[in-house]
C-alpha cells in the first residue's frame, strides 16, 4: 500500500508541475491581443500595433514621451490621445519583463534578440519581411496575439524547425 501511495503522490506531483510550468517551457506563446482602437488606429497606421506586454511600463512611458523622434520619424500625437494611449500601454504592459539596457525598441529587447538570433540578413531582406520588427510577416497570427511556433511561416522558406530546447 505504501508503494502505491508513493507512486500516486509522484504522479500527482508530476501533473501539477506540468500544469504550472508547461506554459513556461512549451511552444504555446500567446499573449492578450491589442484591444485599444485608438492605439490600433494611431500606431497601427505605420506599423503593427505591438502588444503592450512586449515592453515594460518604463519602456512604454519612455517611448510615448519621445514620439517627436520615434525611431527617426515624427509620430507626434495631440496630448489627449498621447495620454490615453500611454495609459493603455502602461496598464497592459509586462510588469515582469526585465529591460536592463533600457532600450525601447522591442526588436532590441533581450528576449526578442534571443528568440530571433538565428534569422539571417538574407531572410530579413526578403521582400515580404524587410525588417525584423515586421512580426506579421512570419507570425501569421500575430495580430491575434498568437506567436505560437506552430503558426510561423517564414517567407521564402517552405519549412521552419522550432528550437527543441528553450
Amino acid at each position: 500500500m505504501m508503494k502505491q501511495s508513493g507512486i500516486l503522490l509522484a504522479g500527482k506531483s508530476l501533473l501539477i508541475a506540468m500544469v504550472l510550468f508547461g506554459g513556461l517551457y512549451g511552444d504555446d506563446f500567446r499573449m492578450p491581443k491589442t484591444t485599444n482602437s485608438l492605439y490600433q488606429k494611431e500606431c497601427g497606421s505605420c506599423h503593427m500595433a505591438f502588444l503592450p506586454s512586449m515592453l515594460n511600463q518604463d519602456g512604454w512611458k519612455k517611448m510615448m514621451g519621445t514620439l517627436e523622434n520615434h525611431f527617426k520619424t515624427d509620430a507626434s500625437l495631440d496630448s489627449q490621445d498621447r495620454k490615453k494611449i500611454t495609459e493603455y500601454l502602461v496598464q497592459n504592459s509586462s510588469n515582469n519583463l526585465r529591460n536592463p539596457t533600457g532600450v525601447i525598441a522591442i526588436s532590441q529587447m533581450p528576449w526578442f534578440v534571443k528568440e530571433h538570433r538565428k534569422i539571417s540578413q538574407k531572410t530579413l531582406s526578403h521582400e515580404k519581411i524587410k525588417t525584423i520588427s515586421n512580426c506579421v510577416a512570419c507570425h501569421t497570427q500575430a495580430l491575434k496575439g498568437d506567436y505560437d511556433e506552430d503558426n510561423i511561416k517564414i517567407p521564402g522558406r517552405s519549412w521552419f524547425i522550432p528550437p527543441l530546447i528553450k
